[in-house]
Order: structure tokens, then sequence, then C-alpha cells
């Protein structure tokens, strides 16, 4: 697989005027990814779509753009087609007005409908990471994901911040009190915003966790080369 020279770090002017991409926020200290989102651009303006974690998912158009650094544009989607681009950023919209995601480390295969609604295959509620959130987006945005984005069976959750992990145990508790640990403990699960960004570069799904682990090292060192 071709890895070099494909990242680009943010705002690359030369790129085309509508484009979707995966990106990442890179952290001061030691450059590795920390923060996950889709990057749209449409029309030459720029759109972060995330999930902060701190508050609701949103589509911001006027954003820290100091903090997001590094992306890769999906070639899922046709570039030269603004219809195409403008029909993504809508349905993320739409999906902004939906939400009402708790921040948690759950990857369970949700999706969102065409009118931005969760579609949940398990019993839980709607929860995610900033990274879940994008793919559960991505679930139904990419026309080739039939059973999901990933073999979500190769993950566990083994990269979980405790600390973290907590917080959004506590915040699961206040809001769902009724909730079903037993289901909640066996989709708890993490993929890094490394690994995601890494999706980025295939186009067959679902993708195995082996298959991220075979590019994640070189993907980090294109990231490295930016700095």
């Amino acid at each position: 697989m071709y890895i070099a020279n494909q990242l680009y770090k943010f705002n690359d002017h030369r790129l085309p005027e509508n484009f979707i991409s995966i990106a990442v926020q890179i952290s001061d200290r030691d450059k590795i990814p920390v923060h996950a989102a889709l990057l749209i651009r449409h029309k030459k303006i720029d759109y972060l779509y995330h999930f902060p974690g701190s508050r609701l998912p949103l589509v911001e158009c006027h954003f820290n753009k100091s903090g997001w650094h590094i992306y890769k544009i999906l070639d899922s989607f046709n570039v030269d087609d603004e219809s195409e681009i403008s029909s993504v950023l809508q349905h993320c919209k739409r999906i902004c007005d939906q939400s009402k995601i708790t921040y948690s480390y759950i990857l369970d295969g949700s999706r969102y409908d065409d009118n931005g609604n969760h579609i949940s295959k398990t019993k839980l509620p709607e929860l995610g990471t900033c990274v879940g959130f994008c793919i559960n987006t991505l679930n139904n945005i990419l026309i080739d994901v039939v059973d999901g984005l990933l073999c979500l069976d190769d993950w566990d959750n083994s990269n979980i911040i405790e600390k973290v992990d907590q917080m959004s145990i506590e915040q699961v508790q206040s809001k769902y009190p009724s909730i079903d640990w037993t289901e909640y403990n066996a989709y708890k699960k993490r993929v890094t915003p490394l690994e995601f960004l890494c999706i980025s570069y295939f186009n067959e799904f679902p993708i195995h966790k082996s298959q991220i682990e075979e590019i994640s090292n070189d993907v980090q060192k294109e990231i490295l080369s930016l700095y």
C-alpha cells in the first residue's frame, strides 16, 4: 500500500475546492493524533464535523484551525461533484441536529440514517467517542460499507484511558440509570485517532485491525515528516 505524500497539513489551498477527508488533531508535545473529525471542504470553505465530548457534536465553519493539522482526502467521494459533497455536508448537519450522544468508549456498529437519526445494532443508547461518532457516520455515507466500516470484533478495551473511562461511566449512569451494564461492557472498546486516520487508506470494507497495524507506524512517520 502506498503511504507517502497523501497526508496534508492544514490548510493546503492547492487541494480541490470540494472534498471529504478524515482529520486528526495532533498533540503539540509528541505529535500523535489525539482527536478525530471529518474535515469537509465545500466551495473552498472548510467545515469541521466532530464530537468534542464536552458538548454535543457540531459542524463548525469558523473553528480553531491551528489545532487541526493533518488530514487525508477520502477517495470514495467525487471531488469534481460539488453536489455530492454538499449532500454529505447537509447529512452531517442533520446528524448534529438530532444527536444526543454521550461520551463513552462504546463501539457497537451503530450508524445514522438518512434523516440523521441514530440507529443502534444493540440495546444501548447513543454512546461513543470522537472516533466512534465519525465511524458511525461513515457507516452510512460510504457507499461500499455494508456490514460496517471496521471488523469491530478485532478491537478490545486495551487502549482505554482509565480516567476518561470512569468519567464517561459516571455520565452514562446519570443519564441512563437502567442501562444494561453487561451489554455496555461487551461493546467497550477503543479505536485510537491514529487508527481512525489509517482508515482513510482503505477502500474495501470491513477493515481488520491487523490491516491497520500494518500501516500505522508508517502513517505516524508521515505525520512527523510534516513538522
